[in-house]
């Protein structure tokens, strides 16, 4: 049985990535929307959590106001691995979570180096996948395999200059309300804007 919020979660993600399609159509020019990739390292935040691993996301925006913009984004990240051990027996569980979410971008003028926060609802994919050479019933309990709602912030120092590819620096924290537990995997990554 998955969590029943995941449901009303997918159709808030759901109503604003359609809203954002119809703004997309109204667009003036295609010049208007932007985008994004980033690459570095997350960290899941839970009992018993590996030592982390790669971060990829990327997403597309579009202006609503001159210092607010709007878009989805997807990643991925691979969380990393750790060992068990039960009495005689040992496996090994592995950690990664795919997210999807609909995000404002703010664009503040006077934050320092802060260029960007992002904030938004989405959905997540967690998965913690069981690897047992023998007695992998006895560490079932471990094993993650949901989609649940979450929360997305994120915030990014990148040049303010006008250039068809900005080079930055970003951190992000994402909480997915799974059931039984709450993951919180923080990231920080080189991004790249365009």
């Amino acid at each position: 049985m998955k969590r029943s919020g995941a449901a009303p979660a997918a159709a808030v993600v759901l109503v604003l990535v359609l809203g954002l399609a119809g703004a997309a159509a109204r667009a003036a020019t295609l010049s208007e929307i932007e985008g994004h990739l980033a690459l570095g390292y997350s960290q899941l935040v839970t009992s018993g959590a590996p030592g982390g691993s790669l971060s990829i996301t990327g997403g597309a925006d579009l202006p609503l106001r001159p210092t607010l913009r709007a878009g989805i984004d997807l990643g991925y990240h691979l969380l990393g691995s750790r060992a068990v051990t039960r009495g005689s027996l040992s496996a090994n569980v592995s950690y990664a979570a795919v997210e999807a979410a609909a995000l404002a971008h703010w664009l503040p003028a006077h934050l320092g180096p802060v260029s960007r926060i992002s904030l938004g609802p989405g959905m997540i994919a967690a998965h913690a996948d069981l690897t047992a050479s023998a007695g992998g019933a006895g560490f079932s309990d471990l094993a993650v395999d949901e989609a649940a709602p979450a929360v997305m912030f994120e915030a990014a120092a990148v040049r303010r200059a006008p250039s068809p590819v900005k080079i930055g620096f970003q951190v992000g924290a994402l909480t997915a309300f799974l059931r039984g537990t709450t993951w919180s995997v923080f990231s920080a990554r080189a991004v790249f804007q365009y």
